[in-house]
């Protein structure tokens, strides 16, 4: 016979306000330093561009894929305050927010003859 319990198996404490807040604040924190690191990049892919005509930039940042010395604290911040499966769903989301507006300023942008 298998062990049993009285008790229901305790589940964590769901986050307060407080640490949603926290985890917020890291996460936006987190983001804008991969924005602005991914920006760097792409201007200095304009200023290269003669030079190395094959090589782009990606035109999304991906949490999760930057170098490992780009972001390091506010990226252990983002981890430490924010519950795993929560930094596993905003990661996703923010990738679909720049699919959509990369989607929405390619089809307002005028085609181009073939």
């Amino acid at each position: 016979m298998l062990f049993s319990s009285s008790e229901p198996p305790s589940q964590p404490a769901p986050p307060s306000r407080t640490s949603r807040a926290q985890c917020w604040a890291a996460r936006d924190t987190y983001f804008g330093c991969l924005e602005r690191h991914h920006r760097t990049q792409q201007q200095q892919q304009q200023q290269q561009q003669q030079q190395q005509p094959l090589h782009r930039t990606p035109a999304l940042y991906v949490p999760g894929d930057e170098p490992a010395t780009v972001c390091t604290t506010v990226r252990d911040g983002y981890h430490s305050l924010c519950m795993k499966s929560w930094v596993e769903h905003f990661n996703k989301r923010i990738v679909n927010q720049q699919r959509a507006a990369a989607t929405q300023a390619a089809l307002s942008s005028p085609s181009r003859p073939p």
